[in-house]
């Protein structure tokens, strides 16, 4: 039988506050292009590397627990920088919003406030180290971006139903302007958020590696695609 360790939670710190067009589907599929597939890849990777080494209880299973909740309540802020430290390998995990306009930062800002996490049980042992079972929180994105592109592709086409003049839609290259197509976007967003967001809750189990002096926490598919709102797996 595995042994199993009691470990209080660390207080948490306040949180932070039919087809589609080709530009709106470009923009659509980039919005959570910050936690790339490439970016999971290498997380994968790297954790699986460094998995060699037996477990060496020389620390005490709270700074195993430490690690994990640190980790965690940075993935719930939004801090991905100061997640990956914590993970195997320090991976970046590419999730630089400085970058991301106005449609991105709502979609990413509603994702971020949605997470959350509890642990379930106690940390317990395992042939490789250490494990603990929890529940992540999160806003289901897949649903969220179907309704948005379907939203978006209906206004779209009302908003060339009902323009008096071929101007307040097309460019002079007979494209969608890129201003209308924005504000579309964003309306369709708003509205998605609004009535259709919904979150999910899953069971994960979070395994740790003792290597080089301390605990790391080993990133698998599972733990990725909660983190990415359910997007990338």
């Amino acid at each position: 039988m595995p042994g199993r360790y009691e470990a209080p939670r660390p207080p948490r710190a306040p949180r932070k506050s039919a087809q589609m067009h080709p530009v709106l589907a470009a923009i659509v599929s980039g919005i959570f292009s910050l936690i790339g597939i490439c970016a999971a890849a290498a997380v994968v990777y790297l954790s699986l590397h460094f998995t060699n080494t037996k477990p060496i209880l020389l620390t005490p299973p709270d700074s195993a627990m430490e690690q994990l909740t640190n980790m965690l309540d940075a993935v719930c802020d939004s801090d991905y920088a100061a997640a990956s430290k914590y993970i195997l390998g320090t991976p970046d995990l590419g999730a630089d919003t400085s970058t991301q306009d106005a449609l991105g930062q709502l979609l990413w800002e509603s994702f971020v406030q949605s997470m959350d996490y509890q642990l379930e049980g106690a940390c317990y042992t395992t042939d490789d180290g250490l494990a603990q079972d929890i529940t992540f929180t999160y806003m289901d994105m897949t649903s969220i971006t179907e309704t948005l592109r379907e939203r978006s592709q209906a206004m779209l086409e009302q908003r060339v139903a009902e323009a008096e003049d071929i101007s307040q839609v097309y460019n002079e290259n007979n494209e969608y302007r890129e201003d209308v197509v924005m504000e579309i976007l964003f309306a369709a967003a708003e509205d998605a958020l609004a009535e259709d967001a919904r979150t999910v809750t899953v069971p994960l189990t979070i395994n740790l590696k003792f290597r080089d002096g301390q605990w790391w926490i080993v990133a698998d598919t599972a733990l990725l695609d909660a983190i990415s709102g359910g997007i990338l797996f």
